[in-house]
């Protein structure tokens, strides 16, 4: 977490309650809060609660779907909720999307927003220790993420930043202080087990034992190619169809073949995980987009190919099944 001038940042419980704090601090009567149909399902609760405790509040969506050309296509697509509603006050961006793992122009994105004196929230739970972040240079109002996911801390351990261009206070949905400032609202929380972030120096000291977020990152890149070339080569099938630009480090989405017994809703994307899991003992995330069911690929250094292939020949044997519900562990 950056401490420059003009920056400020603290540490949250959760990404999730950081963004919904920035969130709310700005709504008045008539307010619009700008989201897209990628988000966190977290980020659409948030809302909701925002919309209960504030009247004539609403939202609006920027749908973002796939294929997509290149970065420009999805910075018009802000451009164009905001050109036709003047009352969006707060948009939510994404960092890396929840369903189709996109990395968004959110430097680009931020500087439209700033055109049109919206405010910007980013959602920045999968950067951290994921992708190189620069706040200062990003000049968003404010940014929440994640530690626990690719910086190896407990679950958590997250912060929540403000510019401090912007004058209004930020506070925290629950907080031991009356006062404004960010110490008081985000470090003053009574019982609260604060456990995990007195972790976080030691998972620094292990990024560095390991060669530095450099090398993680080099490892990660080749291994997560090499696990898709693989997979996509096995099922017949191939990867989300949008830029490379916009594909994470860490993170890919590779289509799965046809599965007998199961759809592509969302629904059977949750039955399939807790099959693959009750009988092949593998936990992997499955997301369901463009009428297709998908496997969300992600890597990290205690993966290693042979992973990715265990998951692709337990696919394989789904696919001769005829019946949910009837399988064997027949490749661990």
């Amino acid at each position: 977490m950056e401490k420059r001038s003009g920056l400020s940042g603290r540490f949250s419980t959760g990404r999730s309650k950081g963004r919904c704090s920035c969130s709310e601090c700005h709504n008045r009567m008539g307010d619009t809060i700008l989201v897209t149909n990628q988000a966190f399902p977290a980020t659409n609760n948030a809302c909701a609660q925002i919309l209960q405790h504030h009247k004539g509040v609403k939202t609006k969506v920027v749908n973002i779907d796939v294929p997509i050309q290149d970065t420009a296509q999805v910075v018009n697509l802000y451009k164009e909720a905001l050109d036709n509603d003047a009352s969006v006050r707060v948009v939510v961006i994404d960092y890396i999307t929840c369903l189709c793992a996109m990395q968004l122009p959110v430097t680009e994105i931020v500087q439209l927003c700033r055109r049109y004196n919206a405010i910007t929230v980013i959602d920045g739970a999968h950067a951290p220790g994921h992708v190189p972040l620069c706040l200062h240079r990003m000049k968003a109002d404010y940014f929440t993420g994640s530690f626990h996911k690719w910086m190896f801390t407990p679950w958590g351990c997250a912060f929540a930043w403000k510019n401090k261009k912007v004058a209004f206070p930020l506070r925290s949905l629950t907080s031991s202080s009356p006062n404004d400032d960010l110490v008081s609202q985000f470090c003053l929380q009574g019982t609260r087990d604060e456990s995990c972030y007195n972790a976080l120096p030691t998972a620094v000291a292990y990024i560095k034992s390991k060669g530095g977020l450099e090398r993680i990152s080099a490892y990660n890149t080749r291994l997560l190619q090499m696990a898709s070339d693989h997979l996509i080569s096995l099922w017949n099938t191939s990867k989300l169809l949008i830029p490379s630009s916009m594909e994470p480090p860490f993170l890919r989405l590779i289509r799965l073949p046809e599965i007998p017994g199961f759809g592509t809703s969302k629904e059977d994307a949750d039955s399939l995980m807790d099959l693959m899991y009750e009988n092949y003992h593998i936990d992997v995330c499955l997301k369901s987009a463009n009428n297709q069911l998908y496997v969300r690929l992600s890597v990290q250094i205690y993966n290693c190919l042979d992973d990715y292939k265990i998951l692709g020949e337990a696919v394989i044997s789904l696919v001769g099944k005829e019946k949910k519900g009837t399988l064997d562990s027949d490749i661990i």
